[in-house]
């Protein structure tokens, strides 16, 4: 489906590209036939190419979905000449579809200014959008903050592990645009002429904003990782301590249980009318030395 909006450059949006579209698109921009084969698929890598009059971008955006609590790479392929752009999808993206609509219904800015500055304006929503998405993994690492002194530590190595995989997703999604913000700045001074160098700069300024921030939040969740885990280790300890205790305390028991239930000739106390209760009270004193023991060498 393609949309399109125009003023002094145009702007074309594009969902899932059909051979038709593909081909009025080859021949309104007389596209070289590799890169008509690039848009049929999405792309596996970001890069950024130059050819006469055309610059051809392949960028990606981070989507959280929340049923799947996953970050999703959005790929968006630009086409830029001297007056339009094309951007290219292979599925719905409503961070997309609200620029066009705001465009469309305002078309007397940058409908009116040269591709590169709409262009600039599409990346530098769709990092600040990016840093939008972060809101919910600060809110995760907030209630994993408050409940990692009140909860089980066992509880929340699962809410952990989810947080650090999304935010290893949104890494893994952005350090990728570094690459292609640099190549930007570089060949799109080349393309479009000095006077929009800071508009370029701008968008990695911006970049270095939501990569702090990633940061920020990969050195925060280890850091509760860290602390949850020397809880965890630390009642894990603790028990095995109070097991190791009555290990040593019930050992005696067993052993003078079993040598009392022994059939053999002149065993102490075995014919005495109070043998039964010899035998428990020094079983029961034994335990009362062993913990004194304990109470003395402060193990309890």
């Amino acid at each position: 489906m393609i949309k399109e909006l125009h003023s002094k450059i145009s702007w074309l949006d594009i969902v899932n590209p059909t051979e038709e579209e593909l081909s009025d698109l080859q021949k309104r921009f007389h596209l070289h036939p590799l890169i008509i084969s690039e848009l049929k698929n999405p792309s596996t890598r970001t890069k950024i190419e130059v050819y006469d009059g055309l610059m051809f971008i392949v960028y990606y955006l981070s989507n959280y979905n929340e049923k799947t609590q996953i970050s999703e790479a959005i790929e968006i392929d630009f086409l830029l000449t001297k007056d339009a752009l094309v951007s290219v999808r292979y599925q719905n993206f409503k961070l997309i579809d609200n620029l066009f609509e705001k465009i469309k219904n305002d078309p007397s800015n940058l409908l009116n200014k040269t591709p590169a500055h709409l262009l600039h304006y599409i990346l530098e929503e769709g990092l600040t959008f990016s840093l939008r998405q972060l809101a919910h993994i600060n809110g995760k690492i907030k209630k994993i903050e408050d409940a990692i002194f009140k909860s089980n530590p066992k509880s929340l190595i699962e809410q952990i592990a989810i947080v650090k995989r999304d935010i290893l997703d949104q890494r893994l999604i952005a350090r990728p645009q570094h690459s292609i913000l640099e190549s930007l700045k570089e060949r799109g001074v080349q393309f479009f002429g000095k006077d929009l160098e800071i508009y370029f700069n701008d968008l990695l300024g911006d970049y270095e904003k939501l990569w702090m921030n990633l940061d920020n939040l990969k050195e925060t969740i280890e850091s509760l990782e860290n602390t949850n885990n020397t809880f965890f280790e630390s009642r894990t300890n603790e028990i095995m301590k109070i097991l190791t205790i009555l290990a040593f305390i019930t050992f005696p028991l067993t052993l003078i249980s079993s040598i009392f239930s022994m059939n053999t000739a002149y065993m102490p106390f075995v014919n005495s009318p109070y043998g039964f209760w010899y035998v428990i009270g020094l079983m029961v004193l034994l335990a009362l030395l062993f913990l004194a023991v304990f109470k003395i060498k402060k193990w309890l």
